[in-house]
């Protein structure tokens, strides 16, 4: 298995912020993850919105930025870059607040002593400047991936072959079990009812931009959502028909765009993952099936990594 980076997660910005238990793995390297309520695990992540409130806090000479990206439901993630992150601060400094951006970043908590609130950041690696199809084609791959997590859930002890059916990576299934261990009480109806907000929004092409006060470069825990009516039966019915949210291409077809990219992103060096990943996402191709790619690539021989975590063409 060839060595890669954490691969970057699709989370809507209420279930990040809600997600304040640490874990670290009992081997070498292993990074620090954060378990979300519902079982997503967390260490580098893929988000997407609208940029807001973008600022320099710091100087020329040594900047820190700040931001909220606006996920397409109306809720906050939060941007932090500066000199231990220069190519993220390098990044946010080309950008204006209001474009619609897709980033991939690495996740940070933190408690104060004095406060029992967990403060949940994110340190952009890369971040682009998108188009709003992009995003909700994002969201969409956002969705999916929390309609499976909550399927999951309601499957987890009380239905075997339904929880088979959820179809879970290794990966997703031990975040599964951390997040009972963790959260021994998690009201799953509130995330039935974050899923029908958001994909209500798309279907009605709304990608929410609720108006704003300055940011004061503090964050905001996520509110409690109020389940709505027969969400629950609104939900199953998405999991019934998942046909009719996203068509998921063929393996072979799959490949040819990842390779095409590498050809036609390489500059010389190779293909940096993260820039691989978001430019592939817009394609439905995510952080796992993505590094099944890449892997099935190398083995035919069709790619090679000149230095770590760069791919080209053979």
């Amino acid at each position: 298995m060839v060595q890669r980076r954490e691969p970057g997660v699709l989370v809507l910005a209420k279930e990040l912020s809600a997600a304040i238990e640490k874990h670290v793995e009992d081997r070498e390297y292993s990074p620090t993850y954060l378990i979300s309520e519902i079982g997503a695990k967390l260490s580098r992540v893929l988000i997407a919105g609208v940029l807001d409130q973008l600022e320099n806090r710091g100087s020329d000479e040594d900047p820190f930025y700040t931001a909220r990206v606006i996920d397409p439901n109306g809720d906050f993630y939060y941007l932090q870059a500066g000199q231990y992150n220069p190519e993220g601060a390098a990044a946010l400094s080309k950008l204006e607040a209001g474009v619609p951006v897709l980033c991939v970043g690495k996740v940070r908590a933190r408690t104060p002593e004095d406060s029992e609130r967990t403060y949940i950041s994110v340190q952009p690696e890369t971040i682009r400047a998108v188009s709003m199809d992009e995003v909700g084609h994002w969201a969409i791959r956002a969705c999916e991936k929390l309609n499976n997590r909550i399927n999951a859930n309601k499957a987890f002890g009380n239905d075997d072959e339904a929880l088979k059916r959820a179809n879970l990576t290794t990966r997703e299934m031990n975040g599964l079990e951390l997040s009972k261990e963790f959260y021994p009480t998690v009201a799953v109806e509130n995330y039935q009812a974050l899923l029908y907000d958001c994909l209500t929004r798309l279907a009605g092409g709304d990608v929410a931009t609720p108006e704003t006060t300055n940011f004061t470069g503090e964050f905001e825990p996520a509110k409690t959502t109020e389940p709505e009516a027969d969400i629950q039966e609104q939900t199953e019915e998405i999991k019934e028909t998942p046909e009719e949210k996203i068509e998921t291409s063929a393996t072979d077809d799959n490949e040819a765009k990842v390779l095409a990219l590498i050809k036609k992103m390489d500059e010389g060096d190779g293909i940096y993952y993260d820039d691989l990943g978001i430019a592939i996402s817009t394609e439905g191709v995510d952080g796992p099936m993505l590094d099944e790619i890449l892997d099935s690539l190398t083995d035919q021989g069709l790619i090679f990594q000149p230095r770590f975590n760069h791919y080209k063409e053979a």
